[in-house]
């Protein structure tokens, strides 16, 4: 197996070339790319006997995806009513951009074949946005119920991905991971400037104050990042990059409770 084949400052530079498109990027925002998702996501695939033309074309098409998707997350969800002619056109283009990042990724499997991959893209992508109109336009019962939505959200395409390929020793940690950081940032915004993204979506179902939802937040991390230690504790030795950079990550976490019990 190889560990570090696709370097992950060059494969930026490709998605960043590939979405590039001087007409959107004048009116449209352009999400972040995910750091975290990339990392595991090039892991992943490095973890596999596949031709590096491959891994490289499943990266770039899974994160051009995400992208798109990060897009979709930006469109305001208001009526048009609400909204003046310039939110209208600027809700419009946000959504054609989200639309012209996905076909993309269409686009670049076609070239090398892959209709096998292009439709476990399409299923997470399905899988996602359903979750999503649960997440929205949904009651639901708890915070904890919100959160495994939401972590199915955040983390489908990639569990979608590894399985697809056969791989399953990173991806046995991979939503874990990456739910678990996205949640530690998201309570570290609450924390520090009183608003986050992800919590607001709870608030507006329910009268839970922000307390309360901070202290099942933490709680929710520390389950996971137990999980995430224990499983990387039988790592073997040719993915120890990975384990190290997750591990250093989990011990940024300012309220982590680092006791760990193992699993059984």
């Amino acid at each position: 197996m190889q560990t570090s084949s696709m370097d992950t400052g060059n494969l930026k530079t490709l998605i960043k070339e590939k979405m590039h498109n001087s007409y959107l990027e004048k009116y449209v925002k352009t999400p972040v790319l995910s750091e975290d998702k990339l990392f595991m996501l090039v892991s992943i695939l490095n973890n596999t006997d596949l031709p590096d033309y491959k891994k490289e074309s499943y990266i770039i098409s899974t994160m051009l995806v995400q992208m798109a998707l990060d897009t979709h997350d930006l469109v305001p969800k208001t009526n048009d009513s609400e909204q003046s002619n310039t939110d209208k056109v600027t809700k419009q283009l946000s959504v054609l951009a989200g639309d012209y990042y996905s076909g993309l990724y269409y686009l670049l499997l076609s070239e090398i074949e892959d209709v096998e991959m292009v439709h476990i893209l399409a299923t997470a992508i399905k899988e996602i946005n359903e979750y999503k109109m649960q997440l929205y336009y949904r009651e639901i019962e708890s915070f904890d119920t919100f959160l495994i939505i939401a972590k199915k959200i955040e983390t489908l395409l990639y569990t979608h991905v590894a399985e697809f390929v056969g791989e399953t020793t990173i991806s046995g940690i991979a939503a874990e991971w990456l739910f678990t950081r996205k949640l530690n940032n998201e309570t570290q915004h609450m924390l520090h400037t009183g608003t986050s993204t992800m919590f607001s979506i709870w608030h507006k179902q329910t009268s839970s104050n922000d307390a309360i939802t901070i202290r099942v937040a933490k709680n929710h991390i520390n389950k996971e990042t137990v999980t995430v230690r224990n499983r990387l504790a039988h790592f073997p030795n040719h993915l120890k990059v990975v384990k190290t950079h997750v591990l250093e990550t989990l011990n940024e976490f300012p309220f982590e409770n680092r006791t760990i019990v193992e699993e059984g």
